[in-house]
């Protein structure tokens, strides 16, 4: 069974948003929502002074799923190959707005990175699903694809020749805290966990990108290959 894994590398990441603004034109992603997102902290003084960046992104949990089969009819869900995604007919068809909110709200609150949020436009739920279109065609998702640093590995984890299965086996890779990420398929190299903590890992601001979206949205998606 397939194991559908990223691996972050954070001593690659420049911190350029490619990653951000391709989820955002692969997706469909409004304004004021995030799929994924490069978080900055500065540390140190000049001259010794130091930024870090931190992948942000849906750790591929399940909490959300969980909460979601709890309090009602399990519209959220893991995939065999572990990634997680929202069945927007089953959580909307034949259902109260009360029924469908509860549903919603349960998974919103399970998430300890706040990684599923609601969309502005539809009321209905957003979250990273590793652009489970494009790995069903054998891609890899839109984030991967762009970044040029290859600061983002993406495969099969279970898969002993694919990259991602051996960057694991040979490197530090590990889960990025809070550790209540129940079963995680996204893991972490360089991030170090003295800046990342449940208390610290707020301390990452998010880094504006919607200035880049309208200027560099068509170039992006162009890249990917148009939709």
């Amino acid at each position: 069974m397939a194991r559908m894994t990223f691996v972050m590398d954070a001593t690659r990441c420049i911190g350029c948003q490619a990653c951000t603004v391709a989820c955002k034109a692969e997706n469909d992603v409004p304004l004021g929502v995030w799929r994924t997102q490069i978080r900055a902290k500065e540390t140190g003084k000049y001259p010794n002074a130091r930024r870090h960046f931190y992948q942000w992104i849906c750790a591929q949990c399940g909490n959300c799923a969980e909460a979601s089969s709890n309090n009602g009819v399990g519209a959220v869900s893991r995939r065999p190959d572990g990634i997680v995604v929202v069945d927007y007919e089953k959580l909307t068809k034949g259902r109260s707005k009360k029924q469908i909110d509860t549903e919603i709200d349960a998974a919103i609150e399970a998430c300890p990175i706040g990684a599923f949020s609601r969309n502005p436009l539809t009321g209905l739920p957003e979250k990273c699903t590793q652009c489970a279109h494009r790995v069903d065609q054998g891609l890899v998702p839109a984030c991967a694809q762009t970044c040029i640093g290859r600061a983002r590995i993406y495969g099969d984890a279970d898969n002993p020749k694919s990259e991602v299965a051996r960057v694991l086996a040979t490197s530090d890779a590990r889960p990025a805290p809070p550790n209540d990420c129940g079963d995680p398929y996204v893991f972490y190299i360089g991030l170090d966990g003295r800046l990342v903590d449940r208390g610290a890992l707020e301390g990452f601001a998010q880094v504006k990108t919607e200035d880049l979206v309208s200027g560099k949205i068509n170039q992006v998606t162009n890249s990917l290959g148009g939709k």
